[in-house]
């Protein structure tokens, strides 16, 4: 395999600049280190790193990275994580406690937040309509809900949906559908059709971080630039 830089011959004074040198010099770089090296498959076989494929390919990217972007991926990672712990305290629920969750959520979304919002309660027996919001103060416009807690292994099919949509039918309402699982294509499409709205484990688990729904702050990081405006004013006229 070939290396890069320079070959010396033992046998003549002669050096041989291999396709890597030639690279190197033609590029002529400002600074030779190891972000500009990695790039060169012998640095990356030195390193152990595979020469080809993603995990090649991501080291490369790594080192493009800006000190923005490793901080948006760390803050995106940091979300997921609390989602996917969001969603375990969730899990230990008691169904009828998640029917009830899912509406005081909605309550801090803004929907059925008004005097005697209390009335906006979990139902019971009721064709499969778990709680009832009303979006008005008056009543006119109403939300019928099913919540369902399934596991994410067990997604919600069209045949859920479908008797869903027979309970609401005739109330002059519409109607949303939440689970701690997933929906099937089927179920997406259905719902779609008959104007239901759809909420699976990553979108309720987004809204309670987006509204403070069972999580509080731990730390705030104030990302500052430069204010060149500033600056402007001190310069000579």
């Amino acid at each position: 395999m070939k290396k890069a830089g320079l070959i010396a011959s033992p046998s003549r004074a002669v050096f041989m600049i291999t396709e890597e040198g030639q690279k190197v010099l033609l590029d002529d770089p400002p600074v030779i280190d190891v972000d500009y090296l990695v790039r060169f498959e012998p640095f990356r076989d030195f390193l152990g790193i595979p020469v080809s494929g993603s995990s090649a390919q991501m080291s490369i990217e790594e080192a493009e990275e800006t000190p923005d972007d490793i901080f948006e991926d760390a803050f995106k990672r940091i979300n997921q994580n609390l989602k996917d712990e969001l969603l375990s305290e969730v899990m230990k629920l008691s169904p009828a406690a998640f029917e009830q969750m899912v509406l005081d959520l909605m309550s801090k979304m803004g929907y059925g937040t008004f005097e005697n919002a209390s009335r906006t309660t979990a139902v019971t027996g009721d064709g499969g309509i778990d709680g009832i919001i009303m979006e008005d103060k008056l009543g006119f416009d109403l939300i019928y809900v099913q919540a369902k807690k399934w596991d994410k292994q067990r997604p919600v099919g069209r045949k859920e949906i479908q008797a869903f949509f027979g309970a609401i039918a005739g109330r002059n309402g519409k109607g949303l559908f939440v689970t701690t699982s997933r929906f099937s294509e089927q179920a997406i499409e259905y719902a779609e059709k008959q104007h239901i709205i759809l909420l699976d484990g990553d979108k309720l688990t987004n809204y309670m971080i987006e509204y403070n729904f069972g999580v509080n702050v731990k730390k705030v990081f104030e990302v500052k630039k430069v204010d060149s405006d500033v600056f402007f004013e001190y310069s000579d006229t």
